[in-house]
């Protein structure tokens, strides 16, 4: 048993922009998304399949920062207009879609993914979207299709040079453009790594900076930073770490898929 998890508006926002402009694109959408998932069921040999949608309104996250996914482009019109009957066509081909009003669909695919993972049940989460990382162990995968990319725990370490355990902390102090997470300023990517590889965490990271600059670690300017934007980076691994403990009424046994029920 093995449950694909979709990203719904990560696939489908992709697809549509794809043929956006051609006449039939909602048409076209909706069978390639199919095709896709399908696809993606025979590649990763999957028994299982939901379809996780994004709930309506705002989240926790953004209650916590107002300027959270702060300038994201709005879905377009044509396409926000008939997601319910494209989710329709997607029922009847087999693909169970959920939502949990008040939730992302980010929290609400790993809470799923976690609850298989805490059965023994394999998972892999069908999305672009790098936050999934963090789940990655050797019940949870990241399956990326555009890129025919397939991430597990070897995976995650290729990519980023860490292990999937501290990558929220080192979001925290790099930021993250997508979701105009602030991070910590003049932190990048190689700094915010050499610290991990240092100290293992970003709470050492905070009260031991002075160790930082004195092993040569980081530079005075970048204990500086550390100084005065820790509140920032304690914020910005809040609202990266995603949420395992959403109420997510699904039965697994009616997940099981079968094209064209």
């Amino acid at each position: 048993m093995k449950l694909l998890i979709v990203d719904a508006m990560n696939l489908v926002r992709r697809v549509y922009a794809a043929v956006e402009n051609t006449p039939t694109a909602l048409e076209a959408t909706t069978s390639r998304c199919i095709a896709t998932i399908h696809n993606n069921m025979e590649w990763l040999e999957c028994s299982h399949l939901v379809m996780v949608y994004e709930s309506e309104g705002d989240t926790w996250r953004h209650r916590m920062w107002a300027d959270y996914k702060l300038g994201r482009s709005p879905m377009p019109d044509h396409l926000n207009q008939h997601l319910t009957e494209m989710q329709q066509a997607f029922e009847r081909n087999g693909i169970h879609c959920i939502k949990v009003d008040g939730w992302e669909a980010d929290d609400v695919c790993a809470t799923l993914a976690v609850k298989c993972a805490g059965r023994g049940i394999g998972s892999v989460i069908l999305s672009t979207d790098k936050g999934f990382s963090q789940l990655v162990n050797q019940h949870i995968a990241i399956a990326n299709h555009f890129d025919r990319q397939f991430l597990d725990e070897d995976g995650v370490m290729q990519r980023f040079g860490l292990p999937p355990a501290k990558l929220v902390d080192f979001w925290a102090m790099t930021g993250d453009s997508t979701n105009h997470l602030p991070g910590v300023p003049g932190l990048g990517p190689k700094s915010a790594s050499a610290i991990l590889d240092a100290v293992g965490s970003l709470d050492r990271a905070l009260i031991g900076t002075g160790q930082l600059l004195e092993d040569g670690v980081i530079k005075p300017a970048q204990a500086e930073k550390l100084n005065a934007h820790w509140q920032d980076a304690l914020l910005t691994r809040e609202l990266a770490r995603l949420s395992t403990d959403v109420p997510v009424a699904v039965n697994l046994k009616e997940l099981r898929y079968e094209p064209g029920r």
